[in-house]
Order: structure tokens, then C-alpha cells, then sequence
């Protein structure tokens, strides 16, 4: 089991979540009314624990975003993997990142978002994470955690199937940061955490709400923002 440096998942019950539920109609409207974006912001790397020169980094986020069905169970359509990758990075770097950020996430999520960021050593030609994850999608734990996913695949969801989805998602997010460190031999579990559709709104705004989180090898911010643009 990976220990991460921030945890800042929700423990809830199948009560908390049935409590945050609207009513049945509202529910069966759908999720976010918007494509959602999460944009990284500030990060900082403190310490690459390179003796000499400059280090090679991979920065890998995963999000799950309860969006399962049948049809795109198999090609990923409840996750959205992503790498990016910095070159000669020294300690205290700031990594060049443009504004708004960078994009972390961008889709339509329904019942919840939960979020996996994990920082690595980059190997030569080493494999962005959604190549990497392929190897696991047979694996008996991936298949649990898949299924419960699909248990998100009705109308209206009640809320145990909800609560057993975003274990599976920390799941999913745990079994990531195994593939990763297997290829590395250092990945850091830098971040979690997870959002409710209803209860926390997905998450919008900015976390931390001022200034930014910390560890001894990194720093940054993040916001989830909605584009409604992209609903006209």
C-alpha cells in the first residue's frame, strides 16, 4: 500500500454520501453540466536528489472520474492517465509551466473526481503512464476495481455503489503508483485526494485555498475550474 506524502481523501460512508444526494430526478440529469479542467500551478521541486547536474523528472497524474460504462470500461473512459516530463531540473526549480497551468484533467466527470500525483525519476524512453497502465488492466485487482467502477453505470447510482467506486479509485490510484515504481525505483506518492459531485461540488476553486501545499521535495498548487464554454 502506498503512503502519500498528502492525504487528503474524505472517509465516508454510504450515510454521509446518501445524505448529500439530491432527489431522484435531479440525479437522473447527469453529471457536471460543464467540462471540468484541473490546473497544476507553482510546482517547485526542492530536492532532486542528484548529487551532480541536473535531473531527468516525471511528474504522472491519474484521475478517476466515475464516468463507467460497458462500452469504455475497456479503453480507459473511467481514467484519465497523464505524464509530463522535465529535463535538467535542479534543486529548488521552478518548473516551467505557462498560464493557466498545467492541464492535469479535462472531461465531464460524474458522481466524483479522485486524484493520484506521484513524481519520479525519469528513466531513458521510459513510458507515459497510460502505456504503463495497460499492463496491469489484467491483473485480479484492477478487474475489482473495474467492476466496481461499473457499478457507476445506471441512472442514478445508489449511494453504497458510490462509496465502493471511490475505494476502487484509490485502488486504481495505489496499483498506478506500483506500475510507476517498478519502472523507477523511487516514486514519491506526492497527493490525493477525492471530490463528491454533490457534496463538494467536484472540488471547484483552488486548493490550497492561500498559499500552497509542501513536502520536502516539492511544492505547488492546484485549481479545478469549469468550462462552460464548451456547453454552448
Amino acid at each position: 500500500m502506498t503512503e502519500w506524502v498528502i492525504d487528503e481523501t474524505p472517509h465516508l460512508t454510504a450515510a454521509d454520501v446518501d445524505a448529500s444526494l439530491p432527489d431522484q430526478e435531479t440525479r437522473l440529469r447527469g453529471g457536471s453540466r460543464a467540462n471540468l479542467a484541473i490546473l497544476l500551478n507553482d510546482l517547485v521541486v526542492h530536492e532532486t536528489k542528484k548529487r551532480f547536474g541536473g535531473a531527468q523528472l516525471r511528474l504522472d497524474v491519474i484521475v478517476v472520474h466515475g464516468f463507467a460504462s460497458e462500452e469504455n470500461a475497456g479503453d480507459g473512459g473511467f481514467y484519465q492517465p497523464k505524464t509530463f516530463r522535465f529535463d535538467d531540473v535542479h534543486d529548488d526549480d521552478r518548473l516551467p509551466i505557462e498560464a493557466p497551468g498545467l492541464l492535469a484533467f479535462y472531461g465531464r466527470p460524474r458522481h466524483f473526481l479522485d486524484i493520484t500525483i506521484m513524481m519520479s525519476r525519469d528513466t531513458k524512453d521510459s513510458e507515459d503512464l497510460g502505456t504503463l497502465i495497460t499492463s496491469s488492466l489484467n491483473s485480479s485487482e484492477w478487474k475489482q476495481a473495474s467492476g466496481e467502477l461499473l457499478g457507476l453505470a445506471v441512472a442514478a447510482p445508489p449511494a453504497a455503489a458510490i462509496v465502493a467506486a471511490m475505494s476502487a479509485a484509490a485502488m486504481i490510484g495505489n496499483l498506478t503508483a506500483d506500475v510507476l515504481r517498478r519502472l523507477t525505483g523511487n516514486t514519491i506518492g506526492v497527493y490525493r485526494t477525492a471530490y463528491l459531485q454533490h457534496l463538494h461540488r467536484f472540488g471547484l476553486g483552488r486548493h490550497p485555498e492561500n498559499d500552497q501545499y509542501r513536502n520536502q521535495d516539492l511544492s505547488f498548487w492546484y485549481e479545478i475550474v469549469a468550462d462552460r464554454a464548451a456547453t454552448r
